[in-house]
């Protein structure tokens, strides 16, 4: 007759290759998982840095613009009147 610790030892043994592979699976599914999220939340940040680039490249832009008006503006009422007469204002 079987004792109980034989008997036991026995189902583990024989259970324990289908529990491996139950392990084994759900561990790549989680590792699956874990790998798409990443990948996604990598895309997200990929696409809120291009967009701060974006806006960071057309606020000097705007910037650049706004120093040229500045410089080519002009410097006294005098010179407002000179440009309109020649055309270039």
């Amino acid at each position: 007759m079987l004792s109980a610790g034989s008997t036991i030892a026995a189902v583990l043994a024989a259970i324990a290759p289908l529990l491996e592979a139950f392990f084994n699976a759900f561990g790549a599914s989680l590792n699956d998982f874990l790998a798409r999220k990443r990948a996604e939340q990598a895309a997200q940040d990929l696409g809120a840095a291009r967009a701060t680039i974006d806006q960071q490249s057309r606020t000097i832009a705007a910037q650049g613009a706004e120093l040229e008006a500045q410089a080519d503006a002009p410097r006294s009422a005098s010179d407002a009147i000179a440009r309109l007469e020649e055309g270039s204002a």
